[in-house]
């Protein structure tokens, strides 16, 4: 009968000599428990534990670090962050997020509301007159310039709604097309069908479950709905995106026309896009694509965050001067 090797553990005494806030040791991957073996991360779980606790920093000890095993080292179930596909998504839609709240909403804070409009008419026009008998007709006017200001606004403020709606949903089908063809999709081109058809195929099961059925599909169909209205400007992509989200069109059936739609007007004038509509878009679109891949692609979602041995190797970075990590600069 064969028997089993026994691993020996790290000695780790010559780390318990002197406080580890001052020891040169916290720069030593051993003190934290890390051992590369063929360019690997192996982690002695218990050791880690405890050096984050000799630091006082334990933001980098998930849950699932310690589950019982029958192994003395902790491998990681992957290496890099984005050999999780859903981080992927997860990286993409953080930094359309970081985009949209950083630059886009500052631009629509610089364009001039219709009430900033009439005020700045009615100040204009007091500094050229010193009777009252002026009063009234300027405060007409100004009224008038900031009415006059209403569709100038509207169409500047929904211009850039559609422009950040299609840079959206360019980015998103673009890493789409990057994950299929890592796993596996020997296409040359994409679309939605092309998409959906890969996807059935992941699934061995027939019968199983679709795109259509997972969480926030609505979000992620009707982004691509707006955003083929507003490539074609067409009748038919008009219609159908009337047909499936009637709320967020222009029609005389909803009192929100008084004209039918006509191919080649700007499908920005007819798409009602409600504020908040981004934001809570992009959280969606996160939610969507978690269920994507834990469904198509069997990914653990909560693994995904941490069982890959950059992100240990990333604790050991933001931890090797602790005093740092904690905003002390020395």
């Amino acid at each position: 009968m064969k028997k089993d090797r026994k691993v020996e553990r790290f000695d780790y005494s010559k780390y318990e000599s002197k406080p580890a806030w001052t020891s040169e040791s916290l720069l030593e991957y051993e003190f934290w428990g890390f051992h590369k073996k063929k360019g690997r991360l192996n982690i002695d779980t218990k050791r880690y534990k405890k050096a984050c606790q000799s630091v006082g920093i334990t933001d980098f000890l998930p849950n699932g670090l310690f589950k019982q095993r029958n192994s003395v080292y902790f491998l990681p179930e992957k290496i890099k962050r984005h050999d999780y596909k859903i981080n992927i998504f997860r990286d993409l839609i953080n930094e359309l997020k970081n985009d949209w709240v950083n630059e886009y909403k500052s631009i629509f804070e610089k364009i001039r509301t219709p009430k900033e409009v009439e005020e700045d008419s009615r100040l204009n026009s007091l500094m050229f007159t010193s009777s009252e008998d002026d009063y009234d007709e300027i405060d007409i006017e100004a009224k008038m310039d900031g009415i006059r200001r209403i569709d100038k606004y509207n169409r500047i403020i929904n211009s850039l709604y559609c422009q950040f709606i299609m840079k959206v949903t360019t980015e998103i089908d673009r890493f789409t097309l990057y994950v299929m063809t890592e796993t596996g999709y020997k296409g040359t081109d994409f679309n939605i069908d092309s998409f959906f058809k890969f996807s059935d195929g992941l699934l061995k099961e027939r019968g199983g479950i679709k795109i259509k059925d997972l969480s926030k599909y609505n979000a992620y169909n009707m982004l691509h709905k707006i955003n083929n209205f507003l490539k074609h400007n067409s009748i038919e992509s008009y219609r159908t995106l009337k047909k499936l989200y009637p709320a967020n069109v222009a029609s005389i059936e909803r009192g929100t026309s008084q004209t039918e739609y006509k191919n080649g007007m700007f499908a920005g004038d007819w798409l009602i896009i409600k504020v908040g509509y981004i934001d809570d878009l992009l959280d969606k679109l996160i939610i969507f694509f978690e269920n994507y891949c834990k469904v198509f692609l069997s990914e653990d979602l909560e693994e995904s965050k941490w069982n890959y041995d950059d992100y240990f190797m990333n604790a050991y970075y933001e931890m090797r001067y602790p005093l740092k990590y904690i905003g002390i600069d020395f």
